[in-house]
């Protein structure tokens, strides 16, 4: 089954949503997204949340299971039993393993939400800057496969011999529950994808996977009008352009007015 065989199933089944937003301030780095179709992946242990993707990994682990864990990942029946008891006496070996891999992965952060007011005030400016809109379909090799982040009042601890096979839902999906506003969306790199990828955090997508740029309620028009002009420069005709309006009901909300 190939990867925009995999994304689209998963959208049909909404499993997880097609269209994915990230908040930008206007600068330099923002620019690049349009001119080099390139995210930037981030060290997930350097994220602003010290908890976020850092789950306490439990490092006491009963013998047993350490040999299971040993079989089942193919280590020949002679070997087992000698190091298991060595991972057994040292137990900060496994637990530098996994933050080792987690350092040396990436993650790019995106929201469910175009018309989030906190969003547009964090990451964009106050309200100043951009957000833009992706299709995980135009990109599916880019965009394989979108985690939903989970949000929590307790945290989980992981340990590696008995979760190994929910190393996403320990160390990825998990964040503190004051954090949902943002309604969070992930895309992870493996150490594995960054290598083949001569080793940059940046990556490329396809010029497609860009189908909208939202402007701020207070984007200034040289910027708007910058945006247009560099989505014309670099084969992004199809791009649409819309503004953030406040609304004037009885709710606070944002109103996309395409422009």
């Amino acid at each position: 089954m190939t990867n925009k065989e995999i994304l689209t199933i998963g959208v049909n089944q909404k499993s997880f949503p097609q269209y994915l937003f990230k908040y930008r301030a206007d600068c330099s780095f923002t620019e690049n997204i349009i001119k080099a179709n390139e995210l930037w992946f981030s060290n997930p242990l350097e994220f602003n949340d010290p908890y976020d993707c850092n789950t306490p990994i439990n490092i006491n682990t009963p013998l047993a299971d350490i040999k299971t864990w040993l079989k089942n990942v193919g280590i020949k029946p002679q070997h087992i039993d000698e190091l298991a008891l060595k991972l057994q006496v040292n137990p900060d070996l496994m637990k530098q393993e996994t933050e080792n891999a987690m350092r040396n992965s990436g993650i790019c952060c995106f929201s469910t939400l175009e018309n989030s007011i906190l969003q547009w005030s964090h990451y964009s400016d106050y309200h100043k800057g951009i957000c833009i809109k992706f299709d995980i379909l135009e990109d599916p090799d880019f965009f394989i496969t979108p985690i939903i982040v989970s949000y929590r009042q307790v945290m989980q601890h992981y340990n590696h011999f008995i979760h190994s096979q929910n190393i996403i839902e320990y160390l990825i999906k998990p964040k503190f529950h004051d954090w949902s506003y943002e309604s969070e969306i992930r895309v992870v790199k493996t150490e594995k994808h960054i290598k083949n990828n001569g080793g940059k955090r940046a990556f490329r997508f396809n010029d497609k996977a860009i189908k909208e740029i939202i402007f701020g309620t207070k984007t200034p028009d040289i910027v708007i009008a910058k945006y247009k002009q560099l989505c014309s420069d670099n084969n992004k005709e199809h791009v649409s352009f819309y503004k953030m309006e406040l609304g004037n009901e009885v709710h606070y909300e944002l109103i996309k007015r395409p422009i």
